[in-house]
């Protein structure tokens, strides 16, 4: 018999409207490796650019499904192999024609080895790779196909034991099918009359003869066109059945338990599926609709949460997730729950990837020119980011206990209500609705610090808009007093708490960039501060402070992030709340954070920035004199705005996170305890993420990583594997 690999792969198909939403993208097949890490749900690989396609396959021979996506702009699939962990390795990639977007593993040529065919948008045809067997693959031939070939399945249509290709063609309103010739190689195509714009098409025995019968799925006649198979490779004129408002993708199975194959469509339009039950001779009941996330565009029937019963589950284009409808067996579906997956979502393939029996997807980002990997909890529900709405734009986040439960919880501003939004704990990551508290028109940056010594922490917010810091006193059980305010020179953008003079009290510095300079307000230590604030001079516009003890002393320095200069610089403490002469060091560009740890295990403090405008960060260790050496980059995302330090691994070495605005999600760079650190890994989080935090919010001993998703007015978690 022919193999067919059976990744249960969805492909969407409608291109016009991804094209109107995608931001530019680049980005070839290849990339760099990353170490096989699954620290956080949502594991992110890059792949070629504006991936449309995806499947699951053992490409290789090794017993593990590979896999394999297309590139719609770098004409190429990438082949990721299994490492047998859960985990992938680096995108390699092969060139097909243009335009590629659907993708099929199937042995074309009868040789052992899964071979790939991609249906190429740009050329109207087929590429052919053959495999060699261990997951790579000869040069690609073409086989003509029609106008606008978009989605491509593999299947014996005229029952001679060789696998056949059908393609829906977009543009021609039509299928080609290519009868197999068993060497890898295709006869002339046959075209068959579809709807208009055909994006989707599944082979299936829809009316119990044996032989395979076609579905396209047509979206801009808003319906689906059925055409029966004789068994010859021949098929009856075309039925059409009316489904929702431009459906995306087709799937087939038995939704009702009834031994007839149904069908569900995806429908762009008007973010819903559409249910047709099968007849058992072809024909099909009227469409049902059942509501189905966002912009849904490829969508599949698998058994999620193991009750016998076929579920749906939807890639939906914005807002960018996976979306889940469970079956009840009697072709009816629960309520959608959705689970946030890469940017701008285009297919999916299913597939055991960790080897727990539980079924996991695979979701193309074209946005991000990635894959995402969720696992699966064999419930329904996918290990995926957590999201908690909070209100008006998130702009940076705190973790601590507030509430002296033992449990920590999360304090976040917000850019457009002028609160801080207080999110206790439960204790198994999960966070309480939002408390909102009012600390100034324009809070910038949120701190947690116990400001008057009574063990509770208080809230503290840097404010441009009233050029202001601001505080509230916590009362211990998760509530703040009133607020109180005391001025700095001008607007401030960051933040840091520390003890400069060695009273016991701790001071408030900020960073200001419009003058040049910090601004210190001396702590008296019941929560006050003393007036005048000191300025100190700091470098050319300092975005970002922290404190630490660079040079051993006993007295903490400052350093700050040059955003204009491309610098740090530091201010060493003499330890009575005076410093001495600035010293500054090259960093990577507009550098947006910075924060110290000893990186390298030498006792010395060392310097990491969050570099913006180089997409890196640049890591200085320190001398222990107050200076570092020259700064080593590393890269990170898409506009890395944050950047926080823990041991993510429980290696006992420090690790770097970095929150990358314009690629929404967090890189991970593992240390290796010389102040080095491996390639990055990525990982989905909310959209636009302006400021990182980690803590174990579940008490598991792992660090979990926090996001200000400031687009989306939520608070990502990443709760550590």
């Amino acid at each position: 018999m022919p193999s067919i690999r059976p990744s249960f792969s969805s492909s969407a198909a409608l291109l016009a409207p991804l094209l109107l939403v995608l931001p530019a993208c680049s980005g070839g097949g290849s990339s760099s490796p990353a170490p096989p890490r699954q620290l956080f749900a949502g594991a992110q690989y890059p792949v070629g650019s504006i991936p449309f396609g995806v499947a699951f396959a053992d490409l290789d021979g090794d017993g593990r499904d590979d896999l394999v996506t297309t590139s719609l702009t770098g004409d190429t699939v990438s082949v990721l192999l299994a490492a047998g962990d859960g985990t992938f390795g680096a995108a390699q990639s092969f060139a097909v024609g243009g335009a590629p977007i659907g993708v099929v593993a199937a042995d074309l040529d009868g040789d052992g080895a899964l071979d790939l065919a991609t249906a190429n948008n740009g050329s109207d045809d087929v590429s052919i790779l053959l495999g060699v067997g261990d997951g790579t693959f000869g040069a690609a031939t073409s086989a003509a196909a029609g106008n606008g070939a978009q989605a491509v399945v593999a299947a014996d249509l005229d029952g001679d034991g060789v696998l056949d290709l059908a393609v829906a063609n977009f543009f021609a309103g039509e299928l080609s099918l290519l009868f197999g010739v068993g060497d890898g190689t295709f006869a002339a195509p046959v075209a068959l009359a579809v709807g208009a714009e055909p994006t989707s098409l599944v082979a299936a025995d829809l009316d119990g003869d044996g032989a395979l019968d076609l579905v396209a799925s047509n979206s801009q006649d808003d319906d689906v066109s059925v055409l029966l198979g004789v068994g010859n490779g021949s098929f009856t004129a075309a039925v059409d059945h009316a489904v929702g408002n431009s459906p995306q993708s087709v799937a087939a199975g038995d939704v009702d338990g009834d031994g007839v194959l149904d069908l569900v469509t995806s429908n762009f339009s008007d973010d819903s599926a559409s249910v047709l039950l099968g007849v058992g001779d072809g024909t099909f009941a009227a469409a049902t609709d059942f509501a189905c996330g966002r912009l849904p565009r490829a969508i599949a029937l698998v058994d999620l949460d193991g009750d016998g019963a076929l579920d749906i589950v939807a890639a939906d284009s914005n807002p960018d997730s996976v979306t889940v409808l469970l079956g009840a067996g009697d072709g009816s579906f629960g309520t959608s729950e959705s689970f946030l997956s890469g940017d701008n979502s285009t297919a999916l393939a299913f597939d055991d990837v960790d080897g727990d029996g539980r079924l996991d997807v695979a979701v193309t980002s074209a946005g991000g020119a990635n894959v995402t990997v969720l696992m699966g909890g064999g419930d329904g529900a996918f290990d995926a980011v957590r999201l908690f709405d909070v209100p008006d734009q998130p702009r940076s986040v705190a973790i601590g206990d507030l509430d002296g439960d033992g449990v920590l919880d999360v304090v976040a501003s917000t850019d457009g209500g002028g609160g801080a939004q207080v999110l206790l704990g439960v204790g198994d990551g999960e966070l309480e609705p939002p408390q909102d508290y009012f600390l100034g028109f324009d809070p910038a940056v949120i701190r947690l610090a116990d400001l008057n010594g009574d063990g509770v922490l208080d809230l503290v917010n840097g404010d441009p808009g009233s050029e202001e810091v601001v505080r509230r006193l916590g009362v211990g059980d998760g509530t703040f007093g009133i607020q109180l305010a005391w001025g700095v020179s001008a607007a401030p953008t960051d933040l840091a708490i520390g003890d400069l003079d060695g009273d016991g009290a701790l001071e408030l510095v900020s960073a200001i960039p419009s003058l040049d300079a910090v601004s210190v307000l001396f702590g008296v230590g019941d929560g006050t501060f003393a007036v005048p604030r000191v300025e100190v001079s700091a470098g050319a516009s300092p975005d970002a402070v922290a404190l630490g003890d660079l040079d051993g002393d006993g007295a903490l320095d400052i350093v700050v992030a040059n955003r204009t200069a491309d610098t740090v610089s530091v201010l060493l403490g003499v330890g009575d709340g005076s410093f001495g002469a600035i010293a500054s060091f090259a960093v990577g560009g507009a550098p947006d954070d910075v924060a110290l740890a000893d990186l390298d295990g030498d006792g010395v403090l060392d310097a990491v920035t969050a570099n913006s405008g180089s997409d890196d960060v640049s890591v200085l260790l320190g001398v222990g004199d107050g200076t570092f050496a020259s700064a080593v980059s590393h890269a990170a995302g898409d506009e890395p705005r944050s950047v926080a330090i823990g041991d993510l691994d429980r290696d006992g070495v420090l690790d770097l996170v970095t929150a990358n605005a314009q690629s929404d999600d967090v890189t991970v760079l593992l240390g290796d305890g010389s102040g080095s650190f491996d390639a990055p890994l990525a990982f989905r989080s909310g959209s636009s993420p302006l400021d990182v935090a980690l803590g174990d919010l579940d008490g598991d001993g792992r660090l979990d990583v926090v996001t200000a998703a400031n687009s989306v007015d939520q608070i990502s978690v990443l709760l550590g594997r």
